[in-house]
């Protein structure tokens, strides 16, 4: 016999989300990102990469080759990983303003959970968060995972940035 509590608890049961964002700068944070994003994937979710190409002025001459060039690097990324035969993946590249361009496509694409890297900043002695995951996190359409380097990742990026401010010495 099925008590109230237990029909209550399973209507309240969570869901893989269908559509998952993760934005891709291919960094050490954003590989855990997507690693993350696997693990909350169920067997119908599919799963968007997305790169932002935020273009200088020097850049938009070659624009058609940076993406390409993006293209070709979210492929590889993408296949990287095991992935179980029931996951869907996309990869986009898009040029603009990333923050805008990430929630453009979390809107778009009707993306119920974006899982975003964050970089921890050596300067500041800590994790800060930047200007892209302040805007994301704050004007989302859906909840924002953050996740950051673990702390391996943290020490070897700490020392490589330490090696290059002493060699600019």
């Amino acid at each position: 016999m099925t008590t109230a509590v237990q029909k209550s608890a399973r209507s309240r049961a969570i869901t893989a989300p269908k559509n998952i964002l993760v934005p891709i700068d291919f960094s050490v944070a954003s590989k855990n990102a997507f690693r993350h994003a696997l693990s909350f994937s169920g067997g119908d979710s599919r799963i968007i990469l997305l790169h932002v190409i935020s273009p200088s002025a020097e850049d938009r001459r070659d624009i058609s080759s940076l993406i390409d060039a993006a293209k070709k690097s979210l492929h590889s990324f993408g296949k990287s990983y095991e992935l179980p035969r029931d996951r869907a993946v996309r990869s986009l590249v898009r040029t603009g303003t990333p923050f805008h361009e990430i929630l453009a496509t979390a809107k778009e694409n009707k993306v119920e959970l974006i899982v975003l890297a964050v970089h921890d900043l050596a300067p500041f002695g800590g994790l800060a968060l930047g200007h892209t995951v302040d805007r994301v996190s704050r004007y989302a359409p859906c909840p924002v995972m953050l996740v950051r380097e673990d702390g391996r990742d943290r020490a070897q990026t700490k020392s490589s940035a330490a090696n290059i401010s002493s060699s600019r010495a």
